[in-house]
């Protein structure tokens, strides 16, 4: 049985240290969180309004990566997310940073169109961890918001408008999250953007997506061999959070 992953309300929610208890913690809007399994609902008044409450973990995105914790919210508060895999249509595109929520129906979207293309998990989650730190999973997105850095998209293509934009020209694509996925696919037969030997143990980018190698392992190799934006070693705990977060969230929604 899934487990119910929430997200915090406009106007975020107070996590506290039992039903009804201190306040330990502040979730911003769209931060995310999953039901703690075998801890029961608990009903108990706060402030004269009865509440049923539950026990979370969750990721509080004051800080990169997210502060991970425990507590207890209210389940009138704290908004289950669908288990159904969205459509294209759901997902979100612009030239923003994208909340938790946000991000989580954009990596449940690849996550499925990946897996239908062949990927292993590990590498599927690696691939988020990483376009996380690198564009929030913004297909939409420019680098510091700045359209003349040239630099765009899910991975943040590097001199995009010769790389991503143009393949979608001349593939006469339209620029959305499916066909930037498309691109990465068309890289994989490809090798281009995959520098394997930036790795001590190189592997091609077609056996990155089937490897059975650990998700931390290939989420290093997706920095370093794909990329690979410079002082790779300080960003990698970084991406290795944010690949745990997302293997925990995308399989409680399986």
């Amino acid at each position: 049985m899934a487990t119910t992953v929430r997200r915090a309300p406009s106007g975020g929610l107070n996590v506290r240290s039992s039903a009804a208890g201190t306040k330990v913690a502040t979730l911003n809007e769209g931060d995310l969180m999953y039901d703690i399994a075998d801890v029961a609902k608990v009903t108990k008044s706060l402030n004269g309004t009865s509440y049923v409450w539950v026990k979370v973990h969750y990721y509080q995105s004051t800080t990169k990566p997210a502060t991970q914790g425990e507590g207890w919210v209210t389940t009138t508060h704290a908004t289950p997310v669908s288990t159904s895999v969205p459509s294209m249509s759901d997902t979100y595109f612009s030239n923003s940073y994208l909340n938790q929520y946000e991000m989580l129906v954009n990596a449940r979207y690849i996550y499925e169109y990946l897996k239908n293309n062949g990927w292993k998990n590990n590498a599927i989650y690696a691939t988020l961890g990483n376009m996380e730190a690198e564009s929030t999973i913004n297909p939409g997105v420019w680098n510091k918001l700045n359209t003349k850095s040239d630099v765009y998209g899910l991975t943040q293509w590097f001199r995009a408008s010769e790389k991503i934009l143009k393949w979608l020209a001349d593939e006469n694509r339209a620029d959305n999250i499916r066909n930037q996925l498309d691109r990465i696919l068309y890289e994989v037969t490809t090798g281009e953007q995959w520098e394997m030997d930036n790795h001590h143990s190189p592997i091609t980018f077609a056996e990155f997506t089937t490897s059975n190698k650990t998700r931390s392992v290939l989420t290093e190799y997706f920095l370093k061999c794909y990329e690979n934006p410079g002082d790779n070693e300080n960003k990698l705990p970084e991406r290795l959070a944010n690949a745990d977060k997302w293997t925990k969230l995308i399989t409680c929604l399986l």
